[in-house]
Formats: structure tokens, sequence, C-alpha cells
């Protein structure tokens, strides 16, 4: 269980009193040292309200390790993480930088300077091709335009993962227009995964409850439900589909790692696959 112990600290400014998305994360995750006394004051608020929330993080860190493991296999070796976090190394839930493989280019975006600054050395000597670009996916013009310039090879599939990002997206017509210029914009043969919070996994309000407890800290986050998750990667004129099984929460997509079901409100998140059915260009 989660206690309020100091993290270790090696000097440098004083703690931030703003908490960090990331950062909460990397503690919930059992980072130990990079978040603030307020990151593990907001992360208590969010556990006392939704206890399985750190098994829920962990799950979808599964997923994304799994998912990205299987796009390696289909001959993948470029992705970029949409809102990556912090490269917290717990073993039981690889970051994206290991799973894609040491001859895979793997480029990390996220808002927070603390991530950009903290995640090369979280990741060390680690052989995979990395790069961080700090820019806010509300750009995401910018950022696709700048993509090229951080090792992303157009003329093959690209890995592309949005990760439990979009709940921190609230306006509908934002996160549907980010979406969309990520599909408008993919190269032939690539793939989109997209995990998104919902309260619908949970038959009691403790969803909304954590919610509410980022949000009173100013942290807005919008839950969505499947159908609404639908409505954001939906576009007839795209030739994208949508993998089987669909969008069903996470825990389910990749039902082989687990040896019992797993509660539905333990997920936390709905995921789904998006796939270019145009051939890779060669």
């Amino acid at each position: 269980m989660k206690t309020l112990t100091p993290a270790a600290t090696t000097g440098g400014p004083i703690p931030s009193t703003t908490p960090s998305t990331a950062r909460i994360t990397d503690w919930l995750l059992g980072g130990e040292r990079h978040h603030h006394p307020a990151d593990r004051r907001l992360g208590m608020r969010v556990l006392n309200a939704a206890p399985w929330a750190e098994k829920a993080l962990e799950i979808n860190r599964q997923y994304a390790h799994q998912t990205v493991a299987m796009l390696r296999d289909s001959g993948i070796r470029q992705f970029v993480d949409l809102g990556s976090g912090l490269p917290t190394l717990n073993p039981r839930c690889p970051h994206t930088a290991l799973s894609a493989g040491p001859d895979a280019t793997v480029i990390h975006v996220d808002c927070e300077p603390y991530v950009i600054e903290h995640g090369p050395q979280l990741l060390g000597s680690r052989p995979t091709q990395r790069r961080f670009l700090h820019a806010d996916l509300r750009n995401i013009l910018h950022i696709l335009r700048e993509l090229p310039f951080h090792g992303l090879d157009r003329s093959r599939p690209a890995g592309l993962l949005l990760h439990d990002v979009l709940p921190w997206i609230t306006d509908d017509a934002d996160a549907r227009a980010i979406v969309g210029a990520i599909l408008d914009w993919a190269p032939p043969g690539s793939v989109l995964s997209l995990t998104h919070s919902t309260a619908k996994l949970c038959r009691d309000k403790s969803a909304a409850a954590a919610a509410r407890c980022f949000s009173a800290a100013g942290l807005p986050v919008r839950l969505r439900t499947a159908e609404e998750i639908r409505d954001l990667t939906e576009a007839p004129t795209r030739p994208w589909h949508v993998r089987a099984p669909g969008i069903v929460p996470v825990g389910l997509y990749h039902p082989t790692r687990y040896r019992a079901p797993i509660p539905h409100h333990h997920s936390g998140s709905y995921a789904v696959i998006l796939l270019h059915p145009e051939p890779a260009h060669h």
C-alpha cells in the first residue's frame, strides 16, 4: 500500500508545489525519485477515491508493452509515444523504449519539461534509438512537422501511441482534431494504438471521484464512454479500420497475458487499435 514517505533526493531546486501527471504516474508505478510531495499527496487522494487506480496503471503499461511488441513482430521499427510521461523502469510493465527492441527508433513526445529533462537519464545507456520532443499535443500539427527531424522516416510505417493522454484534452472537438490529424498524416501501413480512461467500467462512482481529485488540483480530466471514444476515431473518408476485438477494456485486449480474469474496473480504460490498410512503401 502506498504511503507518504519522502522520496530520495539528490539536491537541486526546491520541489515544485504543483502536481504533475507524469510524476504522479511515476510514483504510482513504483518510481523512487522523480516525484515531489505535491505529487504524492494528490496520488494518495486519487488512491483513496479509487483504490484500484495503481493496478489500472500497471495494466495499462503492460498493454503498451504487449502492443509495441506485437507491432514489432509485424515489422514496425519506429514508434511515436505521444504523451509518453516518465519512463518508469518497472519490470512488471516495461517502458516503450525497452519493448520496441534495440534497433527501433522511439520518439517520446510530452508537454512537461520534467519529462524531457529527466527521461533520457532514466533510460540511461539503453541501446534503443530514442528522441525526446518537448511539445503539447494540442499543437499536433507542429509535432507532426517536427517528427522527421527527430528520426522518423515517413517512407516506413510507424507505431503511433496515444495511451491515456486524450483524457487530458477535455474538449471533444480538440481531441477529435488531434486524432484526425494523426490519421491523415500517418505513413501507409502505420498503426494507431489508443487507450482512454472511462467511468463506465466501474459499478460505483470511484472513477469519477478520482477524476474530481485531479480537476480540483488544476488538472482537469475528461472520462469518455466507448461510444465517445469511437466518435473520436471514426471518419468515413479515411481508409483506417478498427482491429478486432474493437474497443474493449485494456485488460481484455491481450488476454493471454493474465492467468485469471481481470475485473473490468481494474483496467480503468478502454483500448482500441486502428490499422492503415495500405501497404508500406519499400
